[in-house]
């Protein structure tokens, strides 16, 4: 019975890591194909050669004003996040501090290069609802007992019993 629970708890927590993977991998690529664009962007943009309805135009020149640096931290800290999330499906609690770290310094660098005001609510409660449900689902798979502090996968702790 208690193996079938188990089962159960990894497959719901695969099912949000495949969300975690979408979200990171999708963010990623946005954000270091607009720290790798940005300069050609804005040129083709303030020379007139590159067209945005009038109704995007403030919303067009904010993204363009934002430094490319935010943009290429941003997705370094994505791809650790992915990673992160690729450790987690494997079981290893490393993986859910490295993806903690890396959400929490991604509301971090918003607040830094953007100001307080383009931090969303919604981000930071999305922030929050995966790292938690990450936690109790990593905690009812037993990954953060000691048995498991060498950061071996759980499962191959259990394979060595």
């Amino acid at each position: 019975m208690e193996d079938q629970f188990q089962k159960a708890r990894l497959k719901s927590l695969r099912i949000i890591l495949v969300l975690s993977i979408i979200g990171s991998g999708v963010s990623f690529l946005n954000y270091i194909l607009m720290g790798a664009m940005l300069p050609t962007m804005k040129t083709m943009y303030y020379s007139g050669s590159l067209h945005f309805p009038s109704e995007m135009a403030v919303y067009i020149e904010q993204v363009l004003d934002t430094p490319r640096s935010f943009y290429l931290c941003g997705a370094l800290l994505y791809a650790l996040s992915l990673a992160g999330v690729i450790l987690m499906w494997q079981l290893r609690k490393s993986g859910f501090h490295l993806y903690t770290l890396a959400q929490l310094l991604i509301l971090l660098i918003t607040v830094l290069f953007l100001g307080r005001e383009m931090l969303s609510l919604g981000s930071v409660m999305f922030t929050i609802l995966f790292v938690v449900y990450y936690y109790i689902a990593l905690r009812d798979l037993e990954v953060f007992d000691s048995a498991s502090k060498s950061d071996e996968p759980a499962d191959a702790n259990e394979e060595d019993k």
